[in-house]
């Protein structure tokens, strides 16, 4: 049995491949890739399937979605096939350092969702530009994450969604990824959200990173994000929490004027 199963929910991505094979590249502990196809708009056959599995060596192991369900939903499917003690969601636009995957399970302890050090991701060259590497996170009234003030304290309000650990029994009795916050969006304050009402706390090591690809424009997400981007989710985290006074406890404890 694997030690830790990486999830990537992936739908129409032209740098999946590219990701797996960084992912395979880089990892040196006992380690399976689970990749979710989400709907992609080109049929997927199994034979394809079958024969990428082949080619993996059957370290990547895929689950397909004919109809689009969504990256919360497709990333919990991914989840339920794993046995491993931990997981780690990645976005499938992602490259890593060399053994991020041992320094992150020698980090790891049972109340911790640990992110490693996120730098831009140069998708063409393929190269992490690191003169700006970015370890905290934060959100205010409007649960919109933020950019917090680096200022050496590894402890974090909320996490970057787009790579992060935590071990398999906490994610799901922790509620990540609730589905009732749409498909898309506001995953970096649910993380925030789900370790602090849970005991746990959001980290970031500075002794792993990696980089991520930005984008910005519509167009450039494979994921279909809606008319408003992200709006559902934001909205109906702020209904449920924005006067919950345990959230108010996780504002003070990170200097958020509330």
């Amino acid at each position: 049995m694997p030690e830790l199963s990486i999830l990537v929910p992936a739908r129409d991505e032209v740098l999946l491949e590219r990701t797996i094979q960084d992912v395979l590249l880089h990892i040196e502990g006992d380690v399976e890739v689970l990749v979710g196809l989400d709907g992609w708009s080109q049929p997927i056959s199994d034979e394809d399937l079958y024969l990428a599995q082949f080619k993996y060596k059957g370290k990547v192991k895929f689950v397909k979605s004919i109809k689009g369900i969504g990256q919360r939903a497709m990333t919990n499917a991914l989840a339920k096939t794993s046995t491993s003690k931990y997981l780690m969601k990645i976005d499938s636009h992602t490259s890593f350092q060399q053994g991020f995957d041992k320094q992150m399970i020698s980090e790891m302890d049972n109340r911790t969702i640990l992110a490693p050090l996120m730098g831009v991701l140069e998708p063409i060259s393929w190269t992490i530009n690191g003169n700006k590497m970015t370890s905290r996170y934060c959100f205010g009234r409007d649960f919109v994450m933020n950019y917090d003030k680096e200022n050496g304290n590894e402890e974090t309000m909320a996490l970057q969604g787009s790579a992060w650990m935590i071990e398999r029994e906490n994610y799901f009795k922790w509620g990540l990824l609730d589905e009732t916050l749409g498909g898309w969006g506001g995953m970096a304050v649910e993380i925030g959200i789900r370790a602090w009402l849970n005991g746990g706390r959001c980290r970031t090591t500075r002794e792993a990173y990696y980089g991520h690809v930005f984008r910005h424009k519509d167009e450039e997400f494979p994921y279909d994000r809606g008319n408003e981007p992200g709006k559902f989710a934001t909205e109906e985290l702020k209904r449920r929490y924005e006067n919950d006074p345990r959230i108010l406890e996780l504002a003070k404890k990170f200097g958020i004027v509330w």
